[in-house]
């Protein structure tokens, strides 16, 4: 089994996951879902993650994303925000309408690869961006979620969770 997925120059290798694959896959995307990168399963848990890589000097979009993570930093707007709660949302949508199940731990891992954001600047974002995760779904009105986790990570946050992130220059 591949347990190797890249996302631009970067390569995760997933240990001990039993499903690892490409979750946004513009061919069979409905339109208008904007869902996360990757999805990984064990047997415990079920992994949405999606990838920010501000390293890149190629990647699209980086300069935008770069002044709209600057200011929801400094407390401005909260675009950025609103627009990684959309992702796992609409991430549960497309798995929902797929069949697939929520019978396991679900968490929203959002990998930002950006040296100049510390620990505090990643607080806070972590603070704005789990006001837009739908975090508290299990309970008797939403039985077919259950409760979603959140974590904004680093690579080496990112090995907690059995996943190891390099330059695949």
């Amino acid at each position: 089994m591949n347990n190797v997925l890249s996302e631009g120059n970067l390569c995760f290798r997933f240990t001990n996951y039993d499903r690892v694959m490409r979750f946004d896959d513009k061919t069979i995307n409905p339109y208008g879902l904007n869902v996360v990168d990757f999805i990984a399963e064990n047997e415990e848990t079920l992994y949405f993650i999606e990838v920010k890589d501000y390293q890149h000097p190629k990647s699209q979009r980086r300069d935008d994303d770069l002044i709209m993570l600057k200011e929801v930093v400094r407390d401005k707007k909260h675009i950025f925000s609103v627009q990684m709660g959309a992702k796992i949302k609409d991430s549960l949508l497309r798995w929902y309408a797929e069949g697939q199940s929520f019978n396991k731990k679900v968490v929203y891992l959002l990998f930002i690869n950006l040296d100049l954001l510390g620990e505090t600047e990643r607080g806070i974002l972590r603070a704005k961006i789990s006001g837009h995760v739908p975090t508290g779904l299990n309970n008797i009105r939403f039985t077919a979620f259950r409760e979603i986790q959140f974590d904004l990570v680093n690579a080496d946050q990112l090995m907690k969770y059995g996943i190891m992130c390099t330059t695949s220059n």
